[in-house]
């Protein structure tokens, strides 16, 4: 029976994998921030709960190190777990982006180092990190989530060469729109001005109206297919654009080019003012 750890399984797309994984045969052991939680009930549906607090160093070794001891070094671990931010750059404070990149990227890193050894003296495994569509395009007001996904991409690239000589795949999966709650936590709530510096407002509203007109969203469960997919591939290949606009966007910035497609979108997203401050 194939093996698989995910990390962030309380909702989104996180909780629709272990949750098709689990139907389709794999063992999986998900983590959360508490285990314990009442109403969380991946636990009666066969998923091993793990204890994990990406934005503590060293969490990540620790959980890596008590999953070989208590289940043996996993087919396949996927760093699906991760926080938003939005706003202007010049806004956070750094103690707020240096907890975006540890949860984002170091303790990402943390677990794949605890965890390859292992599946390099077995000769196969698949690690496989889930970056985002603004792994390949920037957003405004992202720009320091898109730096951490960036930073995933070239993570799994490096990763691809590296590991590709001992049987070990490497998998960029880049969501497009999913339908989750991790947007509505970073976003303000509807009727909600946005906070920062009187410049970026008009700007900012004009993002967020752009991020509400989105009507199309790809659901978890749906998208968590393709991820099974991906993951299943047995070919070399690194990246898989998933979900709502995710292949669109992508192949538009490979036509066009990335200077191109950043100001053909840059008027759409920041509003048709955007050129003349």
């Amino acid at each position: 029976m194939p093996s698989i750890l995910i990390t962030g399984v309380s909702s989104g797309i996180g909780r629709a994998c272990a949750e098709l994984f689990t139907k389709r045969g794999w063992e999986v052991t998900g983590t959360v921030r508490d285990p314990s939680s009442p109403d969380d009930r991946l636990a009666s549906q066969g998923v091993r709960l793990e204890a994990l607090d990406l934005s503590v160093a060293g969490s990540a070794t620790a959980l890596g190190e008590r999953v070989l001891e208590r289940y043996g070094c996993p087919d396949v671990v996927l760093n699906n777990a991760g926080i938003v931010q939005f706003g202007p750059l010049e806004t956070y404070p750094a103690d707020d982006l240096e907890r975006i990149f540890r949860i984002n990227v170091f303790s990402q890193m943390e677990l794949i180092r605890t965890l390859v050894p292992a599946m390099r003296e077995r000769r196969s495994g698949v690690v496989a990190n889930v970056t985002s569509l603004g792994g390949t395009l920037v957003f405004p007001f992202f720009a320091g989530y898109n730096a951490t996904k960036w930073a995933l991409e070239g993570l799994s690239e490096g990763l691809w060469h590296e590991l590709k000589p001992f049987g070990i795949r490497v998998k960029a999966i880049e969501p497009g729109f999913v339908e989750t709650t991790i947007w509505g936590k970073a976003l303000p709530g509807a009727g909600e001005d946005p906070s920062g510096p009187e410049p970026y407002l008009p700007f900012m509203r004009a993002m967020i109206a752009f991020e509400a007109g989105i009507k199309e969203r790809t659901a978890p469960a749906e998208a968590a297919v393709q991820v099974y997919d991906a993951i299943a591939d047995d070919s070399d290949r690194l990246r898989y654009p998933v979900a709502a606009y995710a292949r669109a966007l992508v192949a538009a910035r490979r036509l066009l080019g990335g200077q191109s497609e950043m100001r053909l979108f840059h008027r759409r997203w920041m509003g048709p003012d955007s050129d003349k401050v």
